[in-house]
């Protein structure tokens, strides 16, 4: 399925110890596996407890097969000594995070900078 005027793509690039996946698009099952990809790399390439930040705000569409990835990405994290970071500020991503309680567990944040900030990344 070719959709022309919302295109899916990701970029990742290293902030200081974190790595930033910026994700533009939809995110549902057809979309899912590249951002996966993605955050592989992302996770493989951090030093814990460094965090692999996942910034949604320019995601339209968020589905359940992206929430799911989310989180098992996030569990990967867990296990390794780091954290997976999710900075959504829209409707269209923040309301299926709200309906289904997983804000906290995503560690939802409005901004990139909110999570990289000296007292957030554990830079002092």
């Amino acid at each position: 399925m070719h959709i022309d005027s919302v295109p899916f793509v990701t970029s990742s690039e290293s902030v200081g110890a974190a790595v930033v996946v910026r994700v533009a698009g939809e995110l549902d099952c057809t979309t899912a596996d590249e951002l996966s990809g993605c955050l592989d790399g992302a996770v493989d390439s951090i030093a814990p407890p460094a965090p692999v930040v996942v910034d949604l705000t320019e995601l339209r569409f968020l589905g359940a097969q992206g929430i799911g990835m989310l989180l098992d990405h996030q569990d990967t994290c867990l296990r390794r000594g780091s954290a997976l970071v999710v900075v959504a500020n829209t409707a269209a991503v923040l309301r299926p995070l709200e309906v289904l309680e997983l804000t906290e567990v995503l560690g939802v944040r409005p901004c990139v900078s909110a999570v990289l900030t000296p007292e957030g990344s554990g830079l002092a």
